[in-house]
């Protein structure tokens, strides 16, 4: 398998490659696969300076890879790393493959702690959030817990995004600034997309194994609620911004991985400028499909019940074009990296209706569209 990893030539690089060179020289870089795509992009950042994504108006003109934070108010960062040197699938220029190459910043490594729930220890968390949203009358939260792989990441993460491949429909992304912050996922969730087209973005929720449900899949009185109240804040959110033309379909169902999931599609060919923009996804962020409603308690019942701090697990990433488009996913169905680790994270939205148990077992079916990525890959010690 090492061979696979190693720089074969001086005229052509694959993805898989430069991956292992920004990994080994510590260069900030991004790679990503847009849903229904074959085309694989990579970039990276050739300067060791570390810049803070300040909204699409403040970075019009450039091209490169937002990665945002789940809450804006933790000591996690929103970061922009710029395409200072970008390609799709292979590079052939042999100046910039040397120029990567001969690009070294000496950077911290990231060395994992332990902080994952155990079944039981979840269970107890899961029980307390009902017992929360019932006292308080609020329609719903989300709950997450870690998964951590002890391993030999570095070396690993490069083979593990080649087999995500096989997710044809997700949003492919491996995205690092060494000594900050490394992602790695295959995200089913639309945040938003813009270009001269217009706007889409979707409402995500209820769950449901592929292997177990019925076809078509049947949908639970909590499934169908939990989904419905995404939908109703993104409509309500978006029809502030667009007064003229929003078109809504759905719910469907949309399977991602091993798990199908409900599904509610918005979308508006209007525009808006670039500071409304910046206003939208302030008040999109983060939807009830990954925090909860109302937004405010929601998310101070998460930090009060969650073992661990989310970082950018829930939060959005994706591609900003020199045009002003951009492509932003739900940081979801994903793994951190560390030196020597890989961490998933897993969550699911708790309603009063929700029975412990087949919430547990939830995060279990999503953690199986990583995992079974992992146990494919006879390479590296993995223990889980």
């Amino acid at each position: 398998m090492e061979n696979t990893m190693t720089e074969k030539t001086e005229n052509k690089l694959s993805v898989a490659e430069a991956q292992a060179i920004c990994l080994r020289n510590n260069i900030p870089f991004y790679t990503y696969r847009l849903p229904g795509s074959r085309e694989v992009v990579f970039g990276a950042q050739l300067s060791n300076d570390t810049r803070i994504f300040k909204g699409f108006e403040k970075h019009r003109g450039e091209k490169g890879f937002v990665i945002t934070p789940f809450n804006h108010a933790s000591w996690s960062f929103p970061f922009f790393i710029k395409a200072d040197l970008s390609f799709t699938d292979y590079l052939t220029d042999g100046e910039s493959i040397q120029n990567l190459r001969n690009t070294v910043f000496n950077t911290p490594g990231r060395i994992f702690t332990k902080q994952d729930c155990e079944h039981f220890e979840y269970l107890d968390e899961l029980r307390t959030m009902i017992e929360t949203l019932k006292r308080e009358g609020m329609r719903k939260a989300v709950l997450s817990r870690t998964i951590t792989l002890p391993c030999d990441s570095l070396r690993l993460a490069p083979v593990i995004f080649e087999q995500m491949k096989q997710y044809h429909h997700a949003f492919l992304f491996f995205a690092a600034i060494p000594g900050k912050c490394a992602w790695m996922g295959a995200s089913p969730e639309t945040f938003l997309k813009y270009d001269r087209n217009g706007f889409f973005t979707m409402s995500l929720a209820g769950t449901q194994s592929v292997a177990t449900a019925k076809t078509p899949p049947e949908w639970s009185d909590k499934d169908i609620e939990e989904q419905q109240i995404v939908t109703d804040y993104i409509h309500d959110t978006l029809r502030h911004y667009f007064t003229r033309h929003l078109d809504i379909e759905g719910p469907i169902t949309l399977q991602a991985g091993n798990v199908f999931h409900l599904c509610t599609f918005f979308r508006s060919d209007e525009q808006l400028p670039a500071d409304q923009i910046d206003e939208l996804v302030t008040q999109l962020h983060p939807t009830p499909a990954v925090c909860g409603l109302p937004k405010k308690r929601a998310m101070q019942i998460i930090s009060e019940i969650e073992k661990q701090e989310r970082g950018y697990y829930a939060g959005f990433l994706g591609p900003l074009q020199a045009s002003g488009a951009f492509d932003l996913f739900v940081n979801l169905r994903t793994m951190e990296v560390f030196d020597d680790a890989l961490r998933l994270y897993v969550g699911g939205g708790i309603t009063p209706l929700s029975d412990p148990e087949t919430e547990w077992q939830e995060t279990c079916q999503k953690a199986d569209t990583l995992l079974n990525l992992i146990r494919q890959i006879n390479y590296g010690k993995v223990t889980f």
